[in-house]
């Protein structure tokens, strides 16, 4: 088969194209976060509970403000009387009804909206603390992936000063200005260097992983992790007003809160059940509509309505089991009552505890700061000094050493901040994806 040059020149171009490499993609926190929330099976199961909660409330508005019809027909197919089987339309009999309750003790139309709208509630924050999770889980892989990456940048950086101070100690002892163990020790640490670099490496693409998995993307899709900056402004001590806005504001809290009013709705509608119940009820009927070419008719009482009330009296075995039960609702009231009381105990202590946090985690990286800038003029000057035979090998080492520990805890402080700022905010009551 003969190509002529054109196709020649296509199929070159198409391969030089196919052989580029995938520009990553650069995402600052906010966008990996807001990129998660679109795929995330959680958000979407959170949201759908929140939909459907939105329209069981709405029903029961329209319950409670609205009487319930029915429209029936009817049709006489066999009887004794007549025992051929037959459909006709003289034989199809109609009714509309309808039914209304206006009051009932024990579970009226109003308590039962309270109910619905406390429903509605709890599925919103539901899917409020469903969204913080994800968000705190997605800023978490985030920081994986950052840190993996800086990481790889100082074992280079390692690496490349690790190299040149094997490539002079062998040189100096070429010249005889350093012995046979200081040489032997700085290839040990050069090959420790490259098992570090390569060890980053290794946790760059496992970092990379996780952050795909989130995205629901590729899992080996080239990605970046853009953080704008390494200093973080935060004005000591922190707020004591955050307490309030903690105990005011924290979606937990609030959908506890939530739920113990649940809990008293519902105590409230079985002990009123275990006493005389009340019902009134409104109704309407009619028969014989005449609809779809149907013969219809009329006469006296229908359509028929009224208004009437009901009084039930439940005792059991002469009350024995309504006392039982009352007293089982009570306890079941103050359970809720007393957890609620250890929420709030338990939420001002993670308050004051974060705060304490924050506030060490902000001077060491201060200190941090600090010890890097120092070390790393110390190193830079030790290095100079080492390839010129004026200073000492273990000298050398051990600054080298204490620059990538403190280049590494920076990374990790960094992160840390980010991450116990975001857990915090969640304390507070924060919408942190926005």
């Amino acid at each position: 088969m003969l190509l002529n040059p054109t196709t020649i020149c296509l199929a070159a171009a198409l391969g030089c194209m196919l052989s580029l490499p995938v520009e990553a993609e650069t995402f600052t926190p906010k966008s990996y976060i807001k990129a998660v929330f679109a795929v995330s099976p959680v958000i979407g199961s959170a949201e759908q509970s929140f939909e459907q909660a939105g329209s069981v409330y709405r029903s029961a508005i329209m319950d409670a403000v609205a009487p319930s019809f029915s429209l029936s027909l009817s049709n006489s197919l066999y009887d004794d009387q007549n025992t051929a089987l037959r459909l006709r339309k003289g034989d199809t009999g109609s009714s509309l009804s309808a039914s209304w309750n206006l009051y009932d003790s024990a579970a009226s139309p109003v308590v039962k909206v309270r109910k619905a709208r406390l429903d509605y509630e709890y599925a919103q924050l539901t899917l409020l603390i469903a969204k913080q999770s994800e968000a705190v889980s997605a800023l978490n892989r985030f920081y994986a992936l950052y840190s993996a990456k800086k990481r790889i940048e100082i074992a280079r950086m390692n690496l490349a000063s690790r190299a040149r101070q094997y490539k002079d100690t062998s040189e100096q002892y070429q010249s005889g200005t350093r012995s046979k163990t200081e040489q032997t020790q700085s290839e040990g640490d050069k090959l420790q260097s490259e098992l570090s670099l390569a060890q980053a490496e290794s946790a760059a693409r496992k970092a990379l992983l996780a952050f795909n998995e989130m995205l629901n993307t590729e899992p080996d899709e080239e990605q970046e992790a853009l953080v704008s900056t390494q200093s973080v402004n935060i004005a000591l001590p922190l707020p004591r007003d955050d307490m309030q806005k903690a105990l005011d504001g924290n979606f937990s809290l609030r959908r506890q809160k939530v739920s113990l009013e649940k809990t008293r709705l519902n105590t409230r509608s079985n002990i009123m059940s275990d006493y005389p119940r009340f019902r009134l009820d409104a109704s309407y009927n009619k028969s014989n509509l005449g609809l779809f070419r149907i013969p219809g008719g009329s006469w006296d009482g229908n359509p028929s309505y009224g208004l009437g009330m009901s009084l039930n009296f439940p005792f059991g075995f002469l009350g024995a089991q309504n006392y039982l039960d009352v007293k089982a609702q009570s306890n079941i009231l103050k359970s809720a009552e007393l957890g609620l009381v250890d929420a709030l105990r338990s939420l001002k202590t993670s308050v004051l505890t974060a705060q304490e946090d924050i506030a060490l985690q902000v001077k060491s990286l201060k200190l941090l700061e600090f010890q890097i800038k120092a070390q790393k003029g110390t190193t830079d000057m030790l290095l100079e000094e080492y390839s010129q035979g004026n200073a000492r090998f273990l000298e050398l080492d051990t600054a080298q050493t204490k620059l990538l520990d403190s280049s590494g805890n920076q990374i990790t402080a960094v992160n840390d901040m980010d991450i116990a700022l975001a857990n915090y905010r969640t304390l507070l009551g924060e919408k942190i994806w926005e």
